[in-house]
């Protein structure tokens, strides 16, 4: 029984996200749910430090976003996209959610327990701060889904991941030109929409 388990296990780890996520969502196949954790944990954790500018809000998104995936996992369509693409969406989801939260409720700690008590004039500018950049994010959530989706991967991408142009263009397996060219047409919808646009 146990040869067949980790004969199970090694055949899963060689799986592609797709073939898990299917696993997950078909059979609620917990070996196939823990690689897939492996494999997202720590983007997810960097894509939420990225947007939240927060450690522990990263470590939540990473909890709640993989919950996500879990309890949506059976609602995948395999001809709508990579899984990937699939599972950073849900992520993105939940971090505009998380920053809504944070915008309702009082912060727990305060910038006096960050900065010292001369540093409040700048304790204010942050609580400005963060409300202008929850109020871009929800105007970019807006508008984000606007764009056509090679142009929207390639700003995923950049952005979201953090990946460098030439690490994007291999990750979306396409010429370093065409994702320049994307990213311009991509960034200048965006900012037309935000109505920036010179």
């Amino acid at each position: 029984m146990d040869d067949a388990v980790s004969d199970a296990e090694s055949t899963v780890e060689q799986d592609s996200d797709e073939s898990l996520l299917i696993a997950v969502g078909n059979h609620q196949d917990t070996a196939a749910f823990n690689l897939l954790f492996g494999r997202f944990a720590s983007r997810i954790y960097a894509m939420g430090v990225k947007l939240t500018r927060n450690e522990q809000l990263a470590n939540d998104l990473v909890q709640e976003a993989m919950l996500t995936v879990w309890q949506k996992a059976p609602l995948y369509d395999l001809d709508r996209g990579s899984a990937q693409s699939w599972i950073f969406t849900l992520t993105r989801n939940r971090c505009f959610d998380i920053l809504r939260k944070m915008k309702r409720q009082p912060a727990t700690v305060s910038a006096d327990d960050i900065w010292p008590p001369e540093g409040e004039l700048d304790s204010q500018f942050v609580h400005e701060e963060q409300g202008s950049l929850e109020a871009e994010v929800e105007k970019i959530e807006r508008y984000y889904d606007q764009l056509p989706a090679p142009q929207r991967a390639v700003v995923e991408q950049i952005y979201i991941y953090d990946r460098t142009h030439e690490e994007a263009a291999a990750a979306l397996n396409i010429p370093l030109g065409t994702l320049k060219s994307r990213l311009r047409l991509g960034m200048g919808k965006l900012r037309q929409l935000l109505g920036t646009e010179e």
